[in-house]
């Protein structure tokens, strides 16, 4: 049973909303050369596979944005509603996005066999997906707990901005730096943390284990990365 009361679930709405608004603009700023304005900046031709893997990405941040918005204007009917579509797209973030960082592989390493790709796997951001899936079903599986649901919801989103965050910062230094990805990460999650905490005058359990569970994540990406 939720314990939270009336007024602690209002004091969360500002920190949900502006994280929503803030992982949207950081989803979109770092695709926005390669995917939402290719038109205009004259990007390369993306594979249908592409476009599919796009379309799908940017539903979910939008479903995101959206729930957290129905939730602010006490819209809950209809954000349970649309629970249904955010498992359905979870999953085909995980396939499809999977799916993508393989071919990747395949196309840079022919030779690759299955350790060789399953280590190129995490290095090109795929155990984030992995994560970001576990953490979108066992927030749908305690749905009813909506201060954990609503935090493992945040923290799964929070874990698909790497490659945005990778391209931001390739665009301004003219350079990767997974360095400087892991540290960005490292920041958010801190920074999502930290403010919930002083917002409640606690940390929330389910905030904690999942946002050490992206600083792992993440700091095993770049130790792979720098490494392959």
């Amino acid at each position: 049973m939720n314990t939270k009361s009336p007024l602690e679930k209002v004091a969360d709405r500002p920190l949900f909303l502006f994280s929503a608004i803030a992982i949207s603009a950081i989803i979109f700023a770092g695709f926005a050369h390669s995917y939402y304005l290719k038109a205009w900046l004259g990007s390369r031709v993306l594979n249908a596979i592409l476009h599919v893997h796009g379309l799908i990405m940017t539903a979910w941040i939008v479903l995101f944005l959206t729930q957290t918005l129905l939730v602010a204007n006490h819209r809950i009917t209809l954000h349970r509603k649309l629970g249904m579509l955010g498992a359905v797209l979870s999953g085909l973030v995980l396939s499809i996005g999977s799916l993508v960082v393989f071919k990747a592989i395949y196309r840079r390493y022919p030779e690759a066999d299955a350790a060789q790709a399953s280590q190129l796997f995490v290095a090109y951001d795929g155990l984030n997906l992995l994560v970001f899936a576990g953490l979108v079903w066992t927030a749908l599986c305690l749905r009813w707990r909506s201060d954990v649901h609503k935090r493992l919801m945040l923290m799964a989103t929070v874990s698909l901005l790497p490659p945005a965050i990778g391209r931001i910062i390739e665009q301004l230094a003219k350079a990767e730096s997974p360095i400087t990805i892991l540290a960005s990460m490292i920041a958010c999650v801190i920074t999502c943390i930290v403010f919930d905490t002083l917002k409640n005058r606690r940390l929330h359990p389910a905030l904690g284990w999942s946002g050490a569970l992206l600083i792992a994540t993440s700091a095993l990406t770049y130790f792979t990365q720098i490494r392959t």
